[in-house]
């Protein structure tokens, strides 16, 4: 099984946090692969007992498409953030066996055809527990945790919204995903490097989602929050796959 985390200006922030939380579960070394950029100044400062695998893309969307190439089709891997703190039930306790975790879901993902699985995007028991435990429908799944199959034929467009286009892209070719709506991550979200030292701003945000609200009217929404950011909803519809 492979553990495997993009970052970008992030050395030390990645090894002081998602890779302090994969080793606290006894995950090796030797599973771990960093995707970092050639032209990444702190590129030499990543941590030489992992996998350190260079690539010459720009975007996080890309990044997921070269991670694609890298790994064989039907490969299980999980993708982690590099600023992931800790991973919480829905009674607000840290997970105690995360690898128990990645195995439930690759067995339910293998037993139901789906490539790909997420968590729920927040730390808010209430709202967790008024969820089922496992949905397969769509519904948005933050993109610090995922569980997937590596299918070729999933190629991301966007950058900025490539977590809204995994769940869309995904539920279109296998007709589910599945979300674990009791776990949820605690990340360092906005901190300088990944995605923000990348291009990562409002408005490139907007034009990533207004992109995909025009190309997948029927599963998602454009819409503006109070703070001035654009964000989209997704609007479960059945795919093709489940008609």
């Amino acid at each position: 099984m492979k553990f495997v985390i993009p970052s970008y200006q992030r050395p030390y922030i990645f090894r002081d946090y998602t890779l302090k939380f994969l080793s606290k579960h006894g995950v090796s070394v030797n599973d771990i692969y960093v995707f970092v950029r050639e032209d990444d100044p702190y590129a030499d400062y990543y941590l030489k007992s992992c996998n350190i695998i260079k690539c010459n893309v720009k975007g996080i969307g890309k990044t997921h498409n070269f991670i694609t190439e890298t790994f064989d089709e039907g490969e299980f891997i999980v993708e982690i953030d590099d600023d992931l703190e800790e991973l919480y039930d829905n009674e607000r306790n840290p997970v105690t066996d995360f690898l128990s975790i990645v195995n439930d879901m690759k067995e339910r993902m293998l037993e139901k055809n789906i490539s790909y699985g997420g968590t729920y995007q927040v730390v808010n028991p209430m709202f967790m527990s008024q969820c089922n435990h496992y949905t397969n429908d769509l519904r948005y799944m933050l993109g610090c945790v995922r569980f997937r199959f590596i299918r070729k034929d999933i190629i991301l467009e966007t950058n900025y919204a490539e977590d809204f286009e995994g769940c869309i892209l995904h539920y279109l070719r296998d007709g589910a995903i599945l979300k674990n709506n009791f776990i949820a991550p605690k990340t360092k979200n906005y901190q300088n490097g990944g995605c923000c030292s990348d291009g990562r701003n409002i408005e490139t945000e907007k034009a990533d989602k207004e992109f995909l609200a025009n190309k997948y009217p029927d599963y998602c929404k454009l819409f503006e929050r109070k703070n001035g950011h654009f964000d989209l909803r997704l609007k479960h519809r059945k795919s093709s796959k489940n008609q």
